[in-house]
């Protein structure tokens, strides 16, 4: 078998991708989980020459002793600027721009010798159009003082204060002829921004502070100029829902970015919008719905040149990218027809031709995420090719096939999903009713693609190998189906979303896929609530379930989570309201009498979902479900929300599937030797065969 603990947990990830300038070379980011407690690393590759001939290949081209992230093309097509924490010898230094010739032999330079010796790291960086300018954020440098406190460990924690150690970042321009720097903003936080298509001017987005929940109270939208003396202008104020990326195409007058289809809105479908700058004051400056927003979303956009964006749109299942300019679309240039997923791309318009290389991968051919290549003018073919070989393990999968799902809602929704078969099964061979595992996407703003995946949170590979039916419901609150979609997760937890996805299942027992006996289910993040609040309302139509890192108790993330409007957003009140809203989508309200048997795996530095949704859930089913003894909380130490640690990462895959194994029975694999599972003391305990009837076991 390919996907095991082992290899899921050892896999890279493609990420970054960026196209040179003449279109004819490119740059992406290759990682991995941390191993043995050290820092993050990640290398370079590179490929040049694209359309010479069928022999292009990339190549790693630094070294993957340090965590190098966001290569960025020089205009010139000859220097590949990127961020780096090489600062130190082993690593893990505070992060900085470096540059890397490709036009000849040559180890990468910090791009100069002052930032070597900085404290504090560079957090995002653009070069300018015309390359003549590197715009940068970072926070100001600590005093002697603040070091010797730091250093005395006199270090309080004063909420709101920029002094601290995730300090407001600042904008900086940096002149590459010179190496001159200087600060255009020092107050605030700078937390995006753009450059005007002349050069000399940069749009960016300020909050008052540098914390996640800063960002979903009052932000501007703002220009300063890079001459001397200069001073900013204000374009528009955002509340609750600010810009999520930025560009300025062409048109002095005209900004584009990434927000919701409705302003004020914290929890709506992302679309791109147009802020047209009148000249007047900011609150004329008129803000549109350019593109996306009723039936589609728009995931991210691009820049490409000539006055023309790429836009990546999700659409059900299906992703495309459309080229738009001032207006509106022109074509579709990509199309991943509903069986290929895109995790990274880029555009370049050369004349009357685009160049486009995405990291795409598809579960329907089972191809892993490489890097592919294709040149196409207006409305013709895209002819892609691949030019990389990573994850070639994954070709002794033992998967069957991956199908679209449809089925509707109680209110009659037309809702989409995927379907995984084992291997040599698809919908028209299943004779017999196979044992199913419902695994629920996080978000909820999110959406389940036919992606061939190997991340540690993506499941289905390794449960359909092992013989499971896989069920990806993409409910309503999910991406990729407009604004009132996404909007029914506004105040909606624990309502609509979980009625989409029990349909689901009803529909696959009724069409004879799975088995309504040997029922599993599990998800992360907002998936793990969805499973803790299914079960809640099923107690025991469930055999087993796996909450990875779920809400239990909505309250508690009003006051502990640190994206605070957001999590009230989704539950619709916090304590200090005094409404009894809040407890209506509260799955440790409602755990007594559950018969399902939890996993729960939750990171213990998780600072978006804090660890004591984990235990408290846990201590609720210990102590009121119908069978205490059958419920396991693992959690892991330094995890923040999405896990980065190599071991831990393979071990939460053990537990996961040991813990299907164990309750649905599988058989086939329980009495297999099986070199992926051996050793682990969870998944062949004393006391196996009780754990899997319906009276009470002991915890081992």
């Amino acid at each position: 078998m390919a996907f095991t603990p082992q290899n899921v947990s050892s896999a890279v990830t493609l990420s970054s991708i960026a196209l040179s300038s003449d279109g004819d070379k490119l740059v992406y980011r290759v990682s991995e989980l941390k191993t043995g407690g050290k820092q993050q690393k990640a290398s370079l590759w590179y490929a040049s020459d694209l359309f010479k001939d069928d022999k292009v290949e990339t190549s790693q081209i630094t070294s993957g002793q340090f965590n190098d992230r966001q290569p960025s093309w020089h205009p010139d097509s000859k220097t590949i600027y990127f961020l780096s924490d090489r600062t130190k010898e082993e690593g893990g230094g505070p992060t900085q721009i470096y540059k890397l010739k490709v036009t000849g032999p040559g180890e990468p330079s910090i791009i100069d010798s002052c930032f070597k010796e900085k404290k504090r790291g560079v957090e995002d960086f653009k070069i300018s159009p015309d390359g003549k300018y590197i715009a940068f954020t970072s926070p100001v440098e600590p005093s002697p003082e603040e070091e010797k406190k730091e250093a005395e460990k006199d270090d309080p924690d004063v909420w709101g204060d920029t002094k601290c150690i995730e300090a407001n970042a600042h904008l900086n321009i940096y002149t590459i002829s010179t190496g001159e720097t200087k600060t255009l903003v020092d107050s605030g936080h700078v937390y995006l921004f753009s450059w005007s298509p002349d050069s000399k001017t940069l749009a960016y987005g300020l909050a008052t502070r540098s914390d996640l929940d800063a960002l979903y109270e009052q932000t501007t939208l703002n220009t300063i100029s890079i001459l001397p003396g200069s001073s900013p202008t204000v374009l528009r104020s955002f509340e609750v829902s600010p810009p999520d990326d930025l560009i300025w195409p062409l048109s002095q007058s005209d900004i584009y970015f990434l927000g919701t289809y409705h302003p004020g809105r914290l929890i709506d479908a992302t679309v791109v919008n147009r802020l047209t700058i009148s000249g007047r004051s900011s609150a004329q400056n008129e803000i549109s719905n350019f593109y996306a927003g009723t039936t589609e979303d728009a995931e991210n956009f691009l820049n490409i040149g000539k006055g023309e964006i790429a836009v990546r749109i999700a659409n059900g299942i299906n992703t495309r990218v459309d080229i738009l300019n001032s207006e509106g679309r022109l074509f579709v240039l990509y199309d991943a027809k509903g069986i290929e997923s895109l995790t990274g791309y880029d555009v370049k318009k050369l004349d009357d031709t685009y160049t486009f290389v995405c990291i795409r991968n598809s579960g329907p051919r089972k191809e892993p995420a490489n890097i592919w290549v294709g040149r196409a003018k207006k409305d013709e073919t895209l002819n892609m090719k691949s030019i990389s070989s990573h994850s070639p393990w994954t070709s002794s999968h033992k998967i069957g096939a991956v199908e679209r799902f449809d089925w509707k809602g109680k209110d009659g929704m037309n809702l989409d999903g995927l379907v995984w078969f084992p291997e040599g099964l698809d919908s028209s061979k299943v004779k017999t009713p196979l044992p199913t595992v419902v695994h629920i996407h996080g978000g909820p703003y999110s959406r389940d693609t036919p992606r061939y995946s190997t991340s540690i949170f993506v499941w289905e590979n390794m449960l359909s190998e092992n013989g499971y039916l896989v069920l990806l419901p993409n409910y309503r609150g999910s991406s990729g189906r407009g604004s009132e979609f996404a909007r029914a997760a506004h105040q909606g937890m624990g309502t609509i979303e979980w009625s989409d996805i029990d349909l689901m299942v009803d529909e696959a027992i009724k069409r004879g896929l799975a088995d309504p006996n040997k029922l599993g289910i599990g998800g992360w993040s907002q998936g793990g609530f969805l499973t803790a609040w299914g079960v809640s309302q099923t107690k025991s139509k469930f055999k087993c379930a796996v909450m990875g890192a779920g809400v239990s108790d909505w309250g508690t993330m009003s006051t502990e989570s640190d994206a605070i409007q957001f999590e009230e957003a989704l539950s619709g009140a916090s304590p200090w309201l005094g409404s009894g809203a809040r407890l209506a989508g509260d799955p440790i309200r409602h755990a007594k009498d559950i018969e399902t048997a939890f996993l729960i795996v939750h990171g213990q530095n998780d600072l978006r979902v804090p660890v004591g949704q984990a235990s408290g859930f846990h201590r609720a089913l210990r102590r009121v479900s119908k069978y205490p003894a059958r419920h396991t909380l693992v959690t892991y130490p330094r995890e923040p929300h999405g896990f980065v640690e190599k071991k831990h990462g393979e071990d939460l895959l053990k537990q996961v599937l040991g813990h299907f194994e164990m309750w649905l029975n599988l058989g086939n694999l329980w009495n297999r030797k099986n070199q992926a599972l051996s050793g682990h003391t969870y998944y062949n305990p004393p006391d196996a065969k009780n754990r899997r009837t319906d009276g009470p076991a002991s915890n081992t």
